[in-house]
This record gives structure tokens, C-alpha cells and sequence, in this order.
């Protein structure tokens, strides 16, 4: 089938080849009216017009492509694997909506190999869940300018946003909901490659060790066997595709289960088990992504929606309702 290209466009919408760049690859300082505009947009989406990244690239000095890059490991269970699916189909989703193309890369968690992004130019990064010792060496990769936003990770670089849930806040806020008996607790959490998050998430839940269970593929057999000896108590799971797991695994038991949800997901879950959300399920990689794309677009990189204690280079975080 050829190729649909901006003459095909402009001939059946009835305007120019200029017109129909200036259009298709946003050029503001041109005035075009709005009923051109929504004609040329309809007909290309018509046509199946699917923009050529070295031409957008030419002509806005970007190339139109993000990239995300998470690690895999082999303790990864199968929740893991789900959640970075998800993430890269909500990802690819926010990337359609604005007009960019999507670069998804898992990296080994241990020995991290980023040759690949060496080789694409790209406008900015996502980059969940990474190793502090690891973080420089995929950092400098890309080049100066490049915005990297991380996700899952607590880095100490004052040259990155990092995006986070604020766990102090959602354990203060479980603990005042729920019950339990004698008011005992327990938490069930994946693992996590940057080890200062994990530490982080442990000491906001504030709970005995022996009342924590770090889920890995290597020890999902003994999970029924921790919930059973905290039978009657309450519990909090994070991230709704472990939720999923741990309910599972807790068919009759008397368990109350609440499940943090990171993923913004939270109708995976069975309607038994409570929840905390984001405002308007609106999660990290959202946010991430509206700090990023902000980064690249934008003239001013001072955003006044970002001064709220969370100004470029600190910790953005997210609470739970």
C-alpha cells in the first residue's frame, strides 16, 4: 500500500503542502483558521497519515520520540510482568494523545545496557525503578537538554524529577481506616531494584519485619502460609496487580486487605477489598509524563504548577485518598 503523504492531504482537503505541515507538526506563529485546521486533521486521521519522524525532526529540531525504560530481573513474578505492560500501554496511550511515538526498552536490573537508545534520538525519558549505582551510567546516554523522569526510584540528583507515592501519607491514612485484630497489621509489597525506595516504603509502614513479606517469584509458594498466620488481621498490599495475587491467595481467610493502587488500576481488584487512590486516578506515570512532555515543549522551565515545594530536581509525591 503507498505511503500517505502531505500532498495527499493537502489535495483532498483542498489547502497547501505548507498549510498542512504547518498543521500537522504544530507550528504556532501561522494563522490558520479553526475550521482548516479540523478539516486538514480530519482528513489525514481519514487517510491513516502516519507522520515521518525524520521530517518532524527536520523541521522542529525534536524527533517526535520518547522513550521508557524499566529493568527486568529474574525474581520478576508474574505481577511484575503485568505492571510493566500496563505502563507501556498507558504510556504508548499518552504518547498517541500528544502527538509523539513510543521507544519501550527492559533493561537486565544488574547490568543495565542502554545501546539501544544510542541509537535513537530522542525528545524525553521515563525511566522506572532504577538502581542508584546503575542511574549514571544510563543517564549519560542521552543527550544534554534530554529530560529523564523518574518513576519508582529515589535518586539524590538534583538534575531529575522524581515522582513518587507518598507513603507516609497512604500508611497513615490505612492505619486510621482499618481495623485489624488487636489492631495488628501486616504488609505484603514486590520487590524493588532501587533499594533506598524499598527502604523507604518499609520504614513509612512502621511495622515489625516478621509483618512484612517482599514478593518474588522465587518466594510466592510461602505468601498463603505469611497470611495465614496474620488471619484476622489487616493488611496492606501494594499495587493493585500484587492486590490481585495476594487475594488470591487469601481465599478463606479473615483478612481485611487494602490495596494501594499505584498502577491506577484499582477495577482489577475484587469488590471485597478496599482501596487508596490517587485524586481522579490520576497516577504517577501521569504526572511523570505531564512534567516531561511540559520540559520538553515549553519555552520556561519554571512552571509555576511545579513550585509547590516540588520545583525541578526535587521529589514530586503523590498522595493517597
Amino acid at each position: 500500500m503507498k505511503k500517505v503523504t502531505m500532498k495527499d492531504i493537502a489535495r483532498e482537503a483542498n489547502v497547501s503542502v505548507a498549510t498542512v505541515s504547518y498543521i500537522l507538526n504544530k507550528v504556532d506563529n501561522q494563522k490558520i483558521t479553526d475550521e482548516t485546521r479540523c478539516r486538514v486533521l480530519d482528513t489525514a486521521k481519514k487517510l491513516n497519515y502516519i507522520p515521518s519522524l525524520t521530517a518532524r525532526s527536520l523541521v522542529k529540531g525534536k524527533s517526535g520520540m520518547l522513550a521508557l525504560l524499566f529493568n527486568r530481573s529474574e525474581r520478576d513474578g508474574i505481577w511484575k510482568k503485568l505492571y510493566y505492560g500496563m505502563l507501556a500501554e498507558r504510556t504508548e496511550a499518552l504518547c498517541e494523545q500528544a502527538g509523539y511515538h513510543l521507544l519501550v526498552l527492559g533493561m537486565d536490573a544488574e547490568r543495565p545496557s542502554p545501546d539501544i537508545v544510542q541509537q535513537r534520538e530522542v525528545d524525553g525519558v521515563l525511566l522506572a525503578d532504577v538502581k542508584k549505582e546503575a542511574f549514571r551510567d544510563i543517564s549519560i546516554h542521552f543527550n544534554i537538554g534530554v529530560p529523564i523522569v523518574l518513576l519508582d526510584s529515589y535518586i539524590d540528583d538534583p538534575l531529575f524529577h522524581k515522582v513518587v507515592i507518598d507513603y507516609r501519607q497512604a500508611f497513615a491514612l490505612w492505619k486510621e481506616r482499618s481495623v485489624g485484630r488487636d489492631g495488628r497489621r501486616f504488609l505484603v509489597l514486590d520487590t524493588f531494584t532501587n533499594e533506598s525506595m524499598m527502604k523507604a516504603i518499609v520504614d513509612a509502614a512502621q511495622l515489625d519485619p516478621e509483618s512484612v513479606f517482599v514478593l518474588t517469584a522465587d518466594n510466592a509458594d510461602r505468601l498463603p502460609d505469611f497470611l495465614a498466620r496474620h488471619q484476622g488481621e489487616s493488611g496492606a498490599v501494594l499495587n493493585e496487580f500484587v492486590g490481585v495475587f495476594v487475594a488470591n491467595a487469601s481465599r478463606g481467610l479473615e483478612l481485611e486487605l487494602t490495596v494501594l493502587c499505584t498502577s491506577g488500576c484499582p477495577e482489577l481488584l475484587p469488590p471485597d477489598v478496599r482501596t487508596l487512590r490517587t485524586e481522579k486516578n490520576r497516577g504517577q506515570l501521569d504526572v511523570a509524563f505531564q512534567i516531561m512532555r511540559f520540559y520538553i515543549e515549553s519555552k520556561d522551565k519554571n512552571p509555576e504548577y511545579l513550585r509547590t515545594g516540588t520545583g525541578y530536581g526535587q521529589y514530586v509525591s503523590i498522595p493517597l485518598q
